[in-house]
């Protein structure tokens, strides 16, 4: 991956998580992970496809994602996901995916996503290809956005 779509990776993700969701974001030096990679307690994981195939994984705490949901919610208090809030989860990678493909098509990619899958439950994520994965601090909560993409 070179400087360009990482930083797409990047802005596209702040910009759901600034700019829709009001949540304030710092984002840590991008690093290049070698396989595995940890998924969280819960990651929601979106594939690219088009000039770039490949992975974009967002993995996090539970209460991240109670954080994110509740900010979808208008502001309300989640205290346990059900159907509605995993749904409303799996838009959020979506909303994440189409972010990152429309900074990625204003550089120059034609690229796509698929539908998010959501994985419950600390796993680790194993590819031939390495992932560059930039933490993402939000107030108390932390977002781990891993990518792993081929040209």
């Amino acid at each position: 991956m070179d400087a360009k779509q990482i930083n797409s990776i990047l802005y596209g993700t702040k910009s759901i998580l600034e700019g829709h969701l009001g949540l304030n974001v710092i984002a840590g030096q991008p690093s290049l992970r070698k396989d595995p990679v940890a998924s969280g307690q819960v990651s929601v994981i979106v594939g690219l496809t088009g000039d770039m195939t490949g992975e974009l994984v967002l993995g996090m705490e539970e209460l991240t994602v109670r954080t994110i949901i509740g900010c979808m919610f208008g502001g309300m208090e989640i205290n346990e996901i059900d159907d509605m809030g995993w749904s409303a989860f799996s838009e959020f990678g979506n909303w994440v995916g189409a972010a990152c493909c429309t900074e990625l098509i204003n550089n120059g990619y034609s690229i796509n996503i698929t539908t998010p899958i959501i994985n419950e439950g600390h796993t680790k994520f194993h590819s031939v290809h390495n992932f560059i994965s930039i933490p993402l601090q939000l107030d108390s909560n932390e977002i781990m956005v891993h990518v792993s993409t081929q040209n």
